[in-house]
């Protein structure tokens, strides 16, 4: 549906005036890897080597493996990677070397890596979250996000992992709702 609306000389010459900003290209991998190292052939192809992009987020699940006490330590609540994640964040930044990254953040299970382009990474800022479900919000399921902010808009990358199975609906509606309430999507922190 198109309409063409009057417009005044002095009007259009204003927005003429006004530099159009370019688009963003953007790409999103997401993978549950079933507690599985990196492949030795590496990532190109399914990361499709950012494909020119300005900012790609890549979302990971299961990452660790989860019966092990010493997979929930040292990977939460600003505690860093675990070694796992830390080998799927070096086999994607290996296929991405072309971009910086801005945001590497893991919860149990979840891991989401934000990169962007060398233009734009001094132009961003980011915000970080975190929202575990279950008992103590500390677990396997829940989400992951990052909010960028870059010349006045965001842009917010979130990773969940749910309940699953054919039990899982009422779980999974009830966790997709705890977490979209306890995390303050789109919006940074106005205090830094």
């Amino acid at each position: 549906l198109a309409a063409v609306l009057p417009c005044s000389p002095r009007l259009l010459c204003m927005c003429r005036r006004v530099p159009a900003e370019p688009a963003l290209r953007i790409v999103v991998s997401t993978w549950n890897v079933a507690q599985t190292a990196p492949p030795a052939e590496g990532l190109g192809e399914w990361l499709g080597a950012g494909a020119g992009a300005d900012i790609h987020a890549v979302a990971l699940q299961e990452v660790v493996e989860l019966d092990s006490a010493l997979s929930y330590c040292g990977c939460c609540a600003g505690g860093g990677l675990s070694r796992q994640a830390a080998a799927w964040e070096a086999a994607v930044s290996a296929e991405l070397g072309s971009l910086e990254r801005v945001a590497s953040l893991q919860l149990v299970g979840m891991v989401l890596l934000v990169y962007v382009s060398p233009s734009l990474a001094p132009h961003v800022a980011v915000e970080a979250q975190l929202a575990g479900t279950g008992p103590l919000r500390f677990g396997n399921k829940g989400a992951v996000a990052a909010t960028l902010l870059f010349k006045g808009s965001s842009l917010t990358f979130l990773c969940c992992h749910l309940a699953a199975g054919k039990k899982g609906p009422h779980r999974r509606n009830a966790e997709f709702h705890e977490v979209m309430r306890r995390l303050r999507l789109g919006v940074l922190d106005q205090r830094r």
